[in-house]
């Protein structure tokens, strides 16, 4: 843990600028916690019940595991999107701090393992003097904050890249594969084979099923490279016509589109961007320890419940606790650990 006096002081000075207008954004930032509250707890409850109906198609509901559920070539671009919502989050809650009289202590940048983000220490016995509303607006502003930036990202994916798929992006690789072998690389792009123009992943599929490609025949495929010629092979899990390739939709830059490599890398990293944001946004709110909603929900009904405050408290920890366990269970046992 770094702690930083610069960034502490960047911090007073911009929560004492334009005060009027953070307090606003952080009132409205209330209203769009308790909605994201009643959504996180709405979309768990619902997921879990689409468990028990023949016809329901539970989401699955995983934990992020590296290697296992996480494959390793998405970490650099977890890594640097869920540093870039941290670092957001906690300076929110500091400048809603600062906003609302309540002094920072201290505040910088730290790491865990190999996670990095930023923290933000207020003074706790001035946040447990400051008035409900302060403490809500305080509270509030990091999980409204992640929403306003899955927004922005929202718009910058569809403001920057084209709508349709202009080919196929090769994602992943099988080891010693016949297009490994043959010199195909992760995050190549596919725009034809044998100089069928091909698009988008239906395309591809139409193609092997419309030529009745089958093992042992080849297949030239033309990259942004070069044209690279693969074998068809069989995948011994399903017995179908297999390349050993791990493939997705390709969307260009709508402007200057210098390579499919720096689209490629740009395009991840804003919907991991979005991914992260969203869901921190969402479940950061669900009232359970030690996520914002748990402290959203206490100092709420501090001054309503006067009595059983603490049994409440228990209460709706083990509720939510049961949502998320019950929802990774069934996952568990529908799925497997199926990757993100």
């Amino acid at each position: 843990m770094y702690k930083s006096r610069w960034m502490k002081n960047v911090l007073d000075r911009i929560s004492k600028s334009r005060q009027v207008f953070w307090k606003t954004l952080a009132s409205i930032g209330i209203v769009l916690a308790f909605g994201m509250m009643i959504f996180s707890i709405y979309l768990l409850a619902n997921n879990l019940v689409r468990f028990f109906i023949p016809a329901g198609e539970a989401a699955p509901v995983v934990p992020i595991l590296p290697g296992i559920t996480l494959p390793l070539y998405w970490l650099p671009y977890f890594f640097a999107a869920a540093t870039i919502i941290i670092l957001t989050h906690e300076f929110a809650h500091g400048i809603a701090a600062g906003i609302e009289k309540v002094p920072i202590k201290s505040a910088g940048i730290m790491g865990a393992l190999v996670f990095f983000g930023g923290f933000v220490e207020p003074d706790e016995k001035k946040l447990e003097k400051a008035s409900k509303s302060s403490k809500l607006r305080i509270i509030a502003a990091g999980s409204s904050t992640n929403l306003v930036a899955y927004l922005l990202v929202i718009l910058l994916l569809v403001g920057l890249f084209a709508p349709l798929s202009s080919g196929i992006l090769i994602q992943g690789i099988k080891e010693n594969g016949s297009a490994a072998t043959a010199g195909l690389q992760q995050w190549d792009v596919v725009y034809a084979i044998n100089g069928t123009r091909i698009q988008t992943t239906d395309d591809f599929r139409q193609y092997i099923t419309e030529h009745g490609i089958t093992s042992g025949q080849t297949l030239v495929f033309s990259t942004y490279r070069d044209n690279i010629t693969i074998t068809a092979e069989t995948n011994p899990t399903s017995g179908n016509v297999s390349f050993g390739i791990l493939y997705s939709n390709y969307y260009p830059l709508r402007l200057m589109e210098i390579s499919p490599v720096v689209t490629v890398n740009l395009y991840m990293f804003l919907n991991w961007l979005s991914l992260i944001s969203g869901n921190v946004a969402i479940l950061n709110m669900l009232p359970l320890y030690p996520f914002d909603g748990e402290k959203f929900v206490y100092y709420s009904l501090k001054n309503i419940v006067k009595k059983r405050l603490r049994e409440v408290r228990i209460f709706y920890n083990i509720v939510c606790f049961g949502l998320i366990a019950l929802n990774i269970a069934l996952t568990f046992i529908n799925y497997g650990l199926i990757p993100i």
